[in-house]
């Protein structure tokens, strides 16, 4: 039997965009928009689901190069539209859950764009997840919200 253990650690990660709090509030908030720079959706064998509401459920399932499949699954708890997201979520490498973490995302104006603070506190369990990887994850997720950002037309 391996030994069990948990690793502590809590990361921030800030990016600010050129769009309203309101357009990065939806682009976390839709699930076409959010799949397309979260979960790379368009790829085969991926699934993802959003069910965006306070109790509501996230899912993102798919192969890694690999060959092992992570499923990322969140339940959020707190969301004040333009301005805030928590959540749960737990992370799993085929049948094995590697991590389970808290998420806050703050949403502020700033100039003509909006500041995005991302802030994790995580247990990262039995050796099977390092906070570096997970926040060196999370920075790419984060810049791919901004490409997608800067590909959407700038309405709200």
């Amino acid at each position: 039997m391996s030994k069990r253990s948990v690793h502590h650690a809590t990361f921030a990660i800030e990016r600010t965009y050129a769009a309203s709090p309101a357009r990065v509030f939806a682009a976390w908030a839709d699930p076409e928009t959010k799949a397309r720079w979260f979960s790379g959706s368009d790829e085969a064998n991926g699934e993802y689901e959003l069910d965006f509401r306070i109790g509501g459920r996230e899912l993102s399932r798919g192969d890694a190069p690999d060959g092992e499949v992570y499923t990322y699954e969140a339940r959020y708890h707190d969301i004040v539209p333009d301005e805030r997201i928590v959540y749960v979520y737990d992370m799993h490498r085929d049948k094995t859950r590697i991590s389970v973490s808290l998420t806050t995302v703050d949403l502020k104006a700033e100039d003509a764009g909006t500041r995005l603070i991302y802030t994790e506190q995580g247990a990262y369990l039995d050796g099977e997840d390092k906070p570096e990887y997970r926040e060196q994850g999370t920075g790419s997720l984060l810049d791919a919200l901004g490409a997608e950002l800067g590909r959407q037309p700038a309405t709200a």
